[in-house]
């Protein structure tokens, strides 16, 4: 017969007083681990399931676009083989991209929806092989995503490197750039963060039909302008960036300052720094006005 002593009566309380301890420990590491982050989703570049016109290295993350217009990206459902992804609680599509080589001029984000024709399409400047595309979700198609891309104007190899819906950036009070014609000097954007909001914003009216066919087309996603340095607007020495129209009426390009700044700090040779941009009909029968360029600081 084995007597029990205090001491061994308090060292079992001990034990189990540190075991009910540990067990609500890893319970609140396990709820922690279970929340995900409201303000971000990740994807996974090892979970690309979409790819055209070209091939996916899912170890490397590399996407090899073979012909004109291919495109990788992920496919989330179409609401008849599988529900499409409910992206309600994000605002963006932050997609970066990396080693891009220089067989192309242009890459294009898009992401489309079930519930709405709407095609979301952004592009972004490539500097020293890297961009960053950002894409805002359609209000009424984000509930119900289809799928979203990073497609190429060119054949080239890139890779991704990160991509997540996010939650959209809080900006405080805007001011309006001064510009002449287009020109806005570099000293309009000192003192703003590379999170600040510079908004190109312009007026489209009229139809969108093309003169060889007369035939009437969607005014969705057709470029009608362009921002570039003011040093230089030769788009071959200074690449820019493409204005996509997207509705008859009142609207803006919007741009982050950092993806302006290798633009804005352009020198070339004439002692002008700052950008240049410009509106046209691109043929057709729309016009298209210029109204202001306005910038509004980060705040989160």
């Amino acid at each position: 017969m084995i007597v029990s002593t205090n001491s061994d009566n308090n060292k079992m309380y001990i034990d189990k007083i540190i075991s009910k301890i540990s067990l609500l420990a890893m319970a609140v590491v396990a709820v922690a681990c279970s929340v995900p982050d409201k303000a971000k989703f990740e994807l996974d570049p090892n979970e690309v399931n979409l790819t055209w016109y070209g091939e996916y290295d899912h170890e490397k993350h590399c996407m090899h676009y073979k012909e004109n217009w291919a495109g990788c990206g992920w496919w989330f459902g179409d609401d008849s083989i599988r529900p499409a992804a409910d992206f309600s609680a994000y605002d963006q599509l932050v997609v970066t991209v990396d080693n891009i080589s220089t067989d192309t001029t242009t890459l294009f984000l898009n992401i489309r929806y079930t519930t709405s024709d709407i095609v979301t399409n952004t592009s972004a400047p490539i500097i020293d092989g890297q961009t960053t595309l950002r894409a805002k979700l359609d209000s009424v198609g984000k509930s119900h995503v289809l799928e979203a891309y990073v497609m190429s104007k060119r054949p080239c190899e890139l890779v991704v490197k990160s991509a997540s819906f996010r939650q959209a950036t809080k900006y405080g009070r805007e001011r309006e750039l001064k510009s002449r014609d287009g020109y806005i000097d570099a000293s309009e954007f000192k003192g703003y963060s590379d999170d600040a909001l510079v908004s190109f914003n312009y007026f489209v009216d009229g139809l969108m039909i093309h003169v060889d066919s007369g035939i009437v087309k969607p005014m969705d996603n057709w470029g009608i302008g362009k921002i570039c340095s003011s040093a230089d607007i030769n788009e071959n020495v200074c690449r820019g960036r493409q204005i996509i129209l997207k509705k008859i009426g009142e609207q803006s390009f919007d741009c982050r300052l950092g993806d302006l700044r290798y633009m804005i700090d352009f020198d070339g040779g004439n002692g002008r720094r700052g950008l240049y941009w410009s509106v046209w009909m691109g043929g057709h029968l729309t016009e298209v006005r210029m109204i202001n360029t306005t910038i509004r600081e980060a705040k989160n």
